[in-house]
């Protein structure tokens, strides 16, 4: 009898491994989706009826919160959004997640441009459904803001710089769908 045990709880722990590195991934997709304004991408980590609340007094619905963090995202320059301490509550087909982020973006304000740097906290449900993990309930934290001269003159002399759209070296390598597989 105590093998049979021993092989339920690795298979438990097997699933919950699953679970954690699928949520982790959902992370990651989310955040080369802004990165790279790739609206496919970053929505996958959200089911269609996802709430979502990011700096403002109420909560939205999934497709207003995409259609207004691509209008926003295509005014910046350059991003970069960084995710990590991922703390994962699973609760069976549901999980309580809160992720740290540190989020830089070089975005127009009045005349000028300028280094927009966040770091905030994302405190999401996740729901898995029909095999997958998604967010059903985003609350987006600010902990600090700073905002800096935006001028970037040791860019402008790299060869190999970053770009938010298909000429990025990302795409040359990886393909036009870059990770969309993980959807």
């Amino acid at each position: 009898m105590p093998e049979v045990a021993n092989q339920q709880s690795l298979t438990k722990l097997v699933e919950d491994l699953a679970a954690r590195e699928q949520i982790r991934t959902c992370y990651y997709r989310i955040n080369r989706g802004i990165d790279r304004i790739d609206a496919d991408l970053l929505g996958s980590g959200f089911f269609p009826d996802a709430r979502i609340r990011w700096g403002t007094p109420e909560t939205v619905d999934f497709e207003t919160w995409l259609r207004t963090a691509l209008t926003i995202q295509k005014k910046t320059q350059r991003t970069q959004h960084l995710v990590g301490n991922i703390l994962i509550d699973l609760r069976g087909d549901e999980a309580d997640v809160e992720a740290y982020e540190i989020a830089r973006h070089l975005t127009p304000m009045g005349e000028e441009m300028k280094d927009l740097i966040l770091a905030s906290r994302y405190v999401d449900k996740f729901a898995l459904r029909n095999g997958d993990w998604r967010i059903v309930h985003r609350e987006k934290v600010l902990d600090w803001v700073r905002i800096m001269e935006g001028s970037d003159p040791a860019y402008d002399m790299v060869p190999g710089k970053g770009r938010r759209d298909d000429e990025d070296v990302s795409f040359n390598l990886f393909g036009k769908d870059a990770f969309h597989s993980l959807i």
